[in-house]
C-alpha cells in the first residue's frame, strides 16, 4: 500500500494530484493545528487579467488561534464567497473548458459545508473523480481514534506512524519535506520510501505572454480540461518518482 499524506489544500496546484496519482490512499492531513495567517488552507492563486492574484475562502477565527485544521469554519455570509465565483467566471468564462469545470465548483459551493477542510475535500474529491483517478482518500483525525498516539506525535515520528495507521508499506514524500522527514527511520521501520520529484507542466494558458506556473488545478483545467490534466498529471506520476 503506497501512502501519501498533505494538508486538505484550497483549490490546490496540479502538483498535489500528481502525488495523489502516486499513491494508493492519500491522507489528509486534518487533525494537526491550523497554520496561523494566510496558507494554503484558505487560498491558492488563479490568474487576474493576466497575472497571478490569490483567491481566498473567508472564514470564521475562534480567537486563540489553536483551531486545527478540522476546526476551521468557513463564513460563507462573507460577500468574498459569491465575489470568487463572479472572478472565475469573468476571468475564464471564455476558455475552452469554463463549463464543465465551473459546474464543479459551483455543485461544491451549493453544499456550503460548514469546515473549510470539506470544502477542500469535496474539491480533491470531484477533480480526482473527473480525472479517473482511483484515490482512497483518509482522514488523519478519523485515524488517530484508532492509533491515539497521533495526537502525541510531531514531525516525522508523526509522518511515520500516520502512514503505518493507514496501513501504508510505501510512503510518498513531497518535495521540499526533507528538512523534517528522515528517510532513515522509514527504512528502519519496513516502510520504503520515495521521494516525489515534479516537475511542473506547461500547457496552452490563454491571456497571458509567458506561462505562469504554479496555480490552482482551475486554471489548467479551465485551460485544457479534465482530459489533459489527466494525461499531465499521470506521466508525470509515472516518470517523476525515484527512491529516497
Amino acid at each position: 500500500m503506497r501512502v501519501a499524506i498533505h494538508q486538505p489544500n484550497f483549490m490546490p496546484w496540479i502538483g498535489l494530484f500528481h502525488k495523489a496519482a502516486m499513491a494508493d490512499r492519500f491522507v489528509m492531513f486534518d487533525h494537526v493545528q491550523a497554520p496561523r495567517g494566510r496558507s494554503w488552507l484558505t487560498r491558492n492563486r488563479i490568474l487576474v487579467q493576466g497575472a497571478p492574484r490569490w483567491l481566498t475562502i473567508p472564514t470564521q477565527g475562534s480567537g486563540n488561534g489553536l483551531e486545527m485544521v478540522n476546526e476551521v469554519r468557513i463564513q460563507w455570509d462573507d460577500r468574498l464567497v459569491s465575489k470568487q465565483l463572479r472572478t472565475l467566471a469573468q476571468e475564464y468564462g471564455r476558455h475552452p473548458h469554463f463549463d464543465d469545470v465551473f459546474e464543479l465548483v459551483t455543485q461544491i459551493y451549493a453544499r456550503r459545508p460548514a469546515l473549510v477542510a470539506d470544502l477542500n475535500k469535496s474539491f480533491l474529491t470531484g477533480v480526482l473523480a473527473r480525472l479517473g483517478l482511483e484515490v482512497e482518500l483518509v482522514s488523519s483525525a478519523k485515524l488517530s481514534l484508532g492509533e491515539p498516539t497521533l495526537l502525541e506525535l510531531a514531525g516525522s515520528e508523526l509522518v511515520l506512524a500516520t502512514c503505518r495507521a493507514a496501513g501504508g508499506s510505501e510512503y510518498i514524500c513531497g518535495a521540499g519535506s526533507g528538512e523534517y522527514i528522515h528517510p532513515s527511520a522509514f527504512e528502519e521501520a519496513g516502510v520504503a520510501f520515495w521521494e516525489q520529484s515534479y516537475v511542473h507542466p506547461e500547457y496552452e494558458q490563454r491571456g497571458t505572454r509567458e506561462f505562469v506556473s504554479h496555480l490552482s488545478v482551475l486554471d489548467a483545467l479551465f485551460n485544457v480540461g479534465f482530459e489533459r490534466v489527466r494525461e499531465l498529471v499521470v506521466h508525470e506520476a509515472r516518470t517523476r518518482v525515484r527512491a529516497g
